[in-house]
């Protein structure tokens, strides 16, 4: 035979088994490297955007409570706190007391560091101003009756349990023009 009328044998024997091997090797995929850091980037901002994990417990950091003694400035005021951070929160305690025939307005905005503790017990320390109004009202038509402001600084410390509820326990010192007075306080309410 000639090599002439071979060659058109082996080229459709090759052609026949062309398919037939190309579908029994894989051909390797590359991937383009710029791809790769798109992905991880991808999934780095993923994980970012989940927000804590679901077993995470979620932060309660309003409170709002009712205050016996303590820097209301009389039998019990109304408070409300809000934790900035893990370490430190801010709010203020108001009250309006009768007295007499007078009434006492009182206004204690404090600053809360938690030095020592964790989600649920914990010590704090707050500071802040008291800021005080007395009014008499006039029981006459002729007197206008008299009002006085006063000012002065407290230092709290003691003991919180915060979970759904709110409850502490604390000391406290009072400076003004009166000089210096030592007190006490409890708080009872909720953490939102």
């Amino acid at each position: 035979m000639s090599q002439y009328r071979l060659a058109p044998i082996v080229l459709a024997t090759v052609a026949a088994l062309a398919p037939a091997a190309a579908l029994a090797q894989p051909t390797p995929v590359s991937v383009p490297t710029a791809v790769a850091p798109l992905t991880a980037a991808a999934a780095s901002a993923a994980s970012v955007d989940a927000g804590p994990p679901a077993s995470a417990p979620r932060r309660a950091r309003h409170a709002i409570y009712v205050e016996a003694l303590g820097r209301a400035g009389g039998v019990a005021g109304l408070g409300y706190g809000y934790q900035i951070s893990r370490r430190l929160g801010v709010g203020a305690v108001g009250s309006i007391n009768l007295l007499d025939g007078q009434r006492l307005y009182s206004l204690s905005p404090f600053v809360t560091l938690y030095p020592v503790g964790g989600a649920r017990h914990r010590w704090f320390v707050e500071a802040g101003p008291h800021l005080a109004r007395l009014v008499t009202p006039s029981p006459v038509p002729e007197w206008d009756g008299t009002s006085s402001n006063g000012i002065g600084g407290q230092l709290t410390t003691g003991y919180e349990y915060r979970r759904h509820v709110l409850t502490r326990v604390f000391a406290m010192v009072e400076v003004g023009r009166g000089g210096v007075a030592p007190w006490f306080g409890v708080d009872l309410g909720w953490a939102l």
